[in-house]
């Protein structure tokens, strides 16, 4: 199960044993990859080769192969500032999806049927839960974003009937812009105006929502499509399929906060304002592909997408603010924070109902 030597483990284990500093606030841990070796095996009795840290993000996710080869992803969950872990519902969700045949990682149970465990960390009760791992890689090519828009609207149409547990969140502007406000208020030396600056930017945004959103289209969200949460796998006759994973941050919401994410992702990580072509040509099939999976965006759920790529923004931003005990304010410093004022106002003038809209 560990490559470490049995005199270093029980360094660990007595280093681990050792009182701790009474003043000492533990905020997150990051558990080592023997750790999550030992705890799948003990709860999901799958004995591992070797496992390793992939990312520290939303949550900590670790890569798993096991004895016979067999790949897998573990997620740790971590403590968000959202509230409780949504789980129930994730993995009821995903074992929906993939009863209806749809493009997902599904998730494994552990060996008394649990889909996760519970795990007493320093910092609180956090949770594991295990993943078969999706096979290829991000998309890359105009034929796999519209491959991946294709599965998208799959996904949304086979969620339709889902009757499982509840959603502890839905995804509407409270979710996505006001708790954002709140953590914002708490942010140190960000400076009344600026934090006024937000309040109203804010206040504005969700009150063009709660015109609009009488007619816009509902569905089951997965709700972080930025395009790195699917895998496309081209089997040995060059077939193509992706498979779509992390849906921690799933629930009940808008389509287009959905499809919005994607160009999304590619405007922030390219720092643009406008689009470029690269980004119009992978919209153009992405929502091509959309709708040969069998999505009808309406002309409403498209003319809310700036709407929806703003308050997507916010969210995200919400997340870095809301984490600062974990992340530090270098994931989103005071000076970030004024320039994405700009950011915000050259996004109210996306179209995404004319040249975008094959």
């Amino acid at each position: 199960m560990s490559d470490l030597p049995i005199n270093t483990q029980c360094s660990m284990v007595e280093t681990h044993n050792q009182v701790q500093d009474p003043d000492l606030v533990p905020t997150h841990t990051t558990a080592a990859a023997v750790s999550i070796e030992r705890w799948v095996a003990q709860h999901h009795g799958i004995r591992a080769q070797h496992c390793y840290l992939i990312r520290r993000g939303l949550n900590d996710n670790y890569a798993l192969q096991s004895m016979d080869g067999t790949r897998y992803v573990v997620r740790l969950y971590s403590i968000r500032p959202r509230g409780g872990f949504n789980i129930d519902f994730e993995s009821s969700l995903l074992a929906h999806l993939t009863t209806k045949g749809a493009g997902v990682a599904s998730g494994v149970p552990a060996s008394n049927g649990r889909t996760y465990i519970s795990l007493n960390f320093p910092e609180g009760p956090r949770a594991l839960a295990l993943f078969r791992h999706a096979e290829g890689s991000t998309p890359d090519t105009l034929d796999e974003f519209e491959l991946t828009g294709r599965t998208l609207a799959e996904i949304h149409k086979a969620a339709r009937d889902y009757a499982g547990p509840p959603s502890l969140y839905t995804l509407d502007g409270h979710h996505l812009a006001g708790k954002s406000l709140a953590y914002l208020q708490t942010y140190p030396e960000l400076g009344a105006p600026l934090l006024d600056t937000y309040s109203r930017l804010i206040h504005g945004l969700l009150e063009e929502l709660a015109v609009v959103e009488g007619s816009l289209t509902r569905v089951i969200c997965h709700g972080d499509t930025h395009g790195f949460n699917n895998h496309v796998f081209t089997d040995a006759e060059g077939y193509k399929t992706t498979v779509f994973f992390d849906f921690d941050d799933a629930g009940p919401g808008f389509l287009s906060y959905d499809l919005s994410v994607m160009p999304w992702s590619y405007l922030i990580r390219k720092s643009l304002k406008q689009p470029d072509d690269t980004l119009r040509e992978r919209w153009a099939h992405y929502l091509s592909g959309y709708r040969a999976g069998g999505g009808n965006p309406t002309e409403a759920d498209l003319a809310a997408l700036p709407l929806f790529i703003q308050l997507r923004h916010l969210w995200n931003l919400g997340e870095a603010v809301g984490r600062l005990h974990h992340w530090g304010t270098s994931s989103a410093p005071v000076t970030w924070l004024r320039n994405q004022i700009e950011v915000f106002d050259a996004w109210k003038t996306l179209d995404f109902t004319s040249e975008w809209n094959p």
